[in-house]
């Protein structure tokens, strides 16, 4: 039996971020079936007629599509390359969606739309990860347009792992531009020293951002995977900390209250009861929501774990040692009454059983 738990949050990194870009990919072909089938009845309720004219634009939508659905096929392969310098070739196809097997345009569409989206993701993921591991490899790695006759500073040639990242920092711009000014001595190898730390720290302060990220995305996916009504979880939950509610259509008033301190990294579950304004007595069911929740706790552990998500309990209350929370139903989200929606993905290790 159990009531409250808090746990602490381990990641593996790429596991979480490949895991993330999966079901976002995943998500990208379902929104884009059920777009497709609502624009389908659409047209079917305005009968409308199709002409020779319009076959004939359709076709060349179709080839133009096509051949976008080629590109980017080509784009994703390229990927594969800087995947398997990383050791990360079959992670990183295992994230790819499957072709459509229906020849329809909508479909196809969906499809390329989620692959883009998805070789987005990897390349940022990817050169993160190449950057973080080694200068020398993410120069190798990244192909700069840099004339090759073109002299490089020191500095210059450190600041090419993060060249790819986004906007360089102040921080390191500053260090940077000292070094460049330098005469070569102990001060230039102290400031290189000193550049090649800041230009690590925020290779690493950049993953460990899109590793929070990810996991945002893996906690919500995992619990409607596993039949739960989630309040929607913003990318910065842990980031900024916060408060989710989930729960079961079944389950009536009560819900589970999962709530994130970003400082410690570590997040607490506890079963939650809706009451009215004033409203204080106890009910003989708080016990057996609180058992429920325990049950079903283990499931939840393993659905993140095989996605790259790790919760490490460091405390768990017995059932009723503490009195189940009432919360004013107005301050609590309120869920439509159905069951949860079907998983979008499975997770990419292995199906639970």
């Amino acid at each position: 039996m159990s009531g409250p738990i808090t746990v602490v949050i381990t990641t593996s990194p790429i596991a979480a971020l490949l895991s993330a870009a999966a079901i976002r990919a995943a998500q990208a072909v379902y929104q884009g079936y059920a777009n497709a089938a609502a624009l389908q009845q659409q047209h079917q309720r305005q009968n409308e007629t199709r002409t020779a004219v319009q076959s004939a634009a359709q076709q060349q939508g179709q080839a133009a599509l096509g051949e976008e659905a080629r590109s980017a096929e080509i784009a994703f392969d390229q990927l594969l390359g800087l995947a398997e310098r990383l050791g990360l070739t079959e992670q990183v196809r295992a994230t790819r969606p499957a072709p459509p097997l229906a020849d329809s345009a909508d479909a196809l569409a969906a499809y390329v739309r989620a692959l883009q989206a998805l070789s987005a993701d990897l390349r940022a993921i990817l050169l993160t990860e190449a950057a973080r591991q080694s200068d020398q490899f993410a120069e190798q790695a990244v192909d700069l347009p840099v004339p090759a006759a073109a002299p490089r500073s020191l500095a210059q040639r450190l600041l090419l792992r993060i060249a790819e990242l986004g906007a360089v920092p102040e921080n390191i711009q500053s260090v940077a531009h000292e070094l460049d000014a330098q005469l070569p001595g102990e001060r230039a190898e102290l400031l290189a020293t000193e550049l090649r730390a800041r230009i690590q720290a925020h290779i690493e302060a950049l993953q460990q951002q899109q590793v929070q990220q990810a996991t945002a995305t893996i906690v919500e996916q995992s619990l409607k995977d596993l039949g739960y009504q989630v309040e929607e979880i913003g990318s910065t939950l842990f980031v900024e900390g916060g408060v989710v509610h989930f729960r079961r259509q079944s389950w009536g008033k009560y819900m589970v209250r999962m709530r994130v301190n970003a400082q410690t990294s570590s997040v607490n579950f506890n079963v939650v009861r809706a009451v009215s304004e004033g409203q204080n007595e106890r009910s003989v069911l708080d016990h057996l929501a609180e058992d429920r929740w325990c049950a079903e706790f283990p499931a939840l552990l393993k659905a993140l774990e095989l996605r790259g998500v790790q919760l490490d309990v460091t405390r768990r209350l017995a059932a009723g040692e503490l009195p189940v929370q009432l919360v004013d139903a107005d301050k609590l989200p309120s869920f439509a009454d159905e069951d949860a929606s079907a998983p979008l993905t499975q997770p990419l290790q292995r199906e639970l059983k």
